[in-house]
């Protein structure tokens, strides 16, 4: 984010780890519980096992996670791989049985990281890893197994994938107004325009790690009454899934104005997987028996709004996570420049509008608010790339 831009509102996701662990009890095992636990993980002990669990990618200076993603060349029949990552065996059983992440970073990067570390009194610790200018943290409980310092066993309830998002609250309703003093006909005000609006619009989680576009479409054409899947939008948009390029004057890639660039199931980091702009989506609309409004770069922020005030939702794109990055725009193999600021390319549906925020459908971490500046600066990014539909 610049310097000086206002922060956007802080989402925390947290990954909770369970605070009683699972504790070994028979001698073939490794010992009892007071063996295992007798010393108190240090400081230096604790920053060891947060390098591992999200260590710095030397070669492009960001933090990932630990673990080997399927598009990075990695192909155990069980997906992705942890082989890397400092987990009990229960914990990586499941974590493998869920294709779990511990941070957001598979999709965007994280410039920054910190951590803290405290003890608990059976010997064990708490981490809590903060990324992305201290909005996510990752909370693990660690435990001393072997001789070694492991991220522990889950909680039974719950799961290890990202939980819910905080955004803005969402604005108090309007108050209802006084009724009006009596006054000949001719004398009353003009009536103001509807400054509020919330559309029955539908929440879909994406079916795929860059699906964002399609499931965007997807819940914007359900307020239509139309029923569709990620697949039978990425179907019609279609893919290139040749990998980059570089020469002496930049990266070249595919054309996302014609068809999904990269696999679907791709990491916008690791540049085998990107996503789709307007006209694939507008396409997909119209023949899934949509109607298409408006589609196109360009658009106000303002007629966004309108949309909704009229019962349109819109399809924008957007930044992940509201970052607002530079551009760092590409020449497409057909030779199209495109937009484009790195790992951040995202797809959302705005559902609702007031005076000062706008209601966000974001098909990876939910519905929420957020501030309308927020919103317009993600917007710009993309040169206020939308898609409004009926």
């Amino acid at each position: 984010m610049e310097p000086g831009r206002r922060h956007p509102a802080r989402m925390t996701a947290v990954l909770a780890a369970s605070l009683f662990s699972v504790i070994a009890c028979s001698p073939a095992e490794g010992g009892t519980a007071s063996q295992a636990r007798t010393s108190a993980p240090s400081q230096a002990e604790l920053s060891r096992l947060a390098n591992q669990v999200i260590p710095h990618h030397p070669q492009y200076d960001f933090y990932v996670e630990c673990i080997n993603f399927k598009e990075n060349g990695v192909t155990p029949p069980a997906g992705n791989d942890y082989s890397t990552c400092p987990l009990t065996p229960e914990l990586r059983a499941r974590m493998e049985e869920t294709q779990a992440h511990f941070c957001p970073c598979e999709q965007n990067v994280s410039r920054d990281r910190t951590f803290k570390g405290q003890a608990t009194p059976d010997g064990a610790a708490v981490v809590t890893i903060s990324l992305y200018l201290d909005r996510v943290k990752v909370e693990l409980h660690v435990v001393r197994a072997g001789g070694r310092l492991l991220v522990d066993q889950v909680a039974g309830k719950g799961d290890l994938e990202l939980g819910p998002v905080t955004f803005q609250s969402k604005p108090s309703p309007t108050p209802t107004a006084a009724p009006p003093t009596v006054r000949p006909v001719e004398s009353f005000p003009p009536t103001p325009p509807p400054s509020n609006r919330v559309l029955a619009v539908p929440w879909y989680h994406q079916v795929y790690e860059l699906s964002c576009e399609e499931a965007s479409l997807r819940m914007a054409l359900a307020y239509e009454g139309i029923a569709t899947t990620d697949d039978a939008v990425y179907r019609i948009v279609g893919d290139d899934p040749r990998p980059p390029t570089f020469d002496s004057t930049g990266m070249h890639w595919g054309d996302p104005y014609e068809t999904f660039v990269g696999n679907i199931n791709g990491s916008e980091v690791a540049l085998t997987g990107y996503g789709t702009y307007y006209p694939t989506i507008a396409r997909a609309a119209t023949q899934l028996g949509g109607k298409v409004l408006r589609a196109g770069e360009g658009i106000p922020p303002g007629d966004v709004y309108q949309a909704i005030l009229d019962g349109h939702p819109v399809v924008a794109w957007v930044t992940y996570r509201w970052v607002v990055p530079a551009r760092k725009d590409y020449v497409a193999f057909d030779g199209r420049r495109i937009p484009y600021a790195g790992p951040v390319e995202h797809a959302v549906t705005v559902a609702g509008v007031s005076p000062s925020q706008v209601l966000i459908n974001d098909p990876w971490y939910g519905p929420g608010w957020i501030d309308r500046g927020t919103f317009e600066a993600g917007f710009a990014i993309y040169n206020r790339m939308a898609v409004i539909l009926n």
